[in-house]
């Protein structure tokens, strides 16, 4: 299922403008463009499903594996802290974007986060999404 409402479908899924971590049949990771922190990654289904509520079972275990797999190359690639692993359901729980998605934060010892988003330059997260892609290829899960 495709939306062309859907930011995700139309510009990442079809288009392609995105600084890519992983992709396969099912799922879809990239950099997020306004990130709360460097190394910030979004992972989604290829699929359009609005929120978790709706979103086929199969294709959510897949994501959450591929989460952990992500997780883990952040933590590695990155050298953090710690990792926020979060998703938001409805707009009243502040989701922005009405396709599912996770959003995995590297976190740091001593650095608050700064919820005042910017976008980042394509070039400055191709830099980030290569270190974690090289990272990845490491990861057994």
């Amino acid at each position: 299922m495709y939306d062309e409402t859907c930011v995700f479908c139309r510009e990442i899924i079809r288009n392609g403008k995105a600084a890519f971590v992983y992709e396969d049949e099912y799922v879809l990771a990239f950099m997020d463009n306004a990130p709360i922190e460097e190394g910030h990654v979004l992972v989604i289904p290829r699929e359009h499903y609005e929120n978790i509520f709706d979103i086929d079972k199969e294709i959510y275990i897949k994501i959450q594996l591929t989460v952990k797999k992500i997780a883990i190359a952040i933590k590695n690639a990155l050298k953090c802290d710690g990792i926020n692993i979060g998703q938001n359901n409805g707009r009243v729980a502040n989701q922005v974007v009405m396709h599912y998605h996770t959003h995995i934060i590297p976190r740091y010892y001593r650095k608050r986060i700064n919820w005042e988003r910017e976008v980042v330059d394509m070039a400055d997260l191709e830099i980030i999404a290569e270190k974690i892609r090289s990272a990845l290829k490491e990861v057994k899960i």
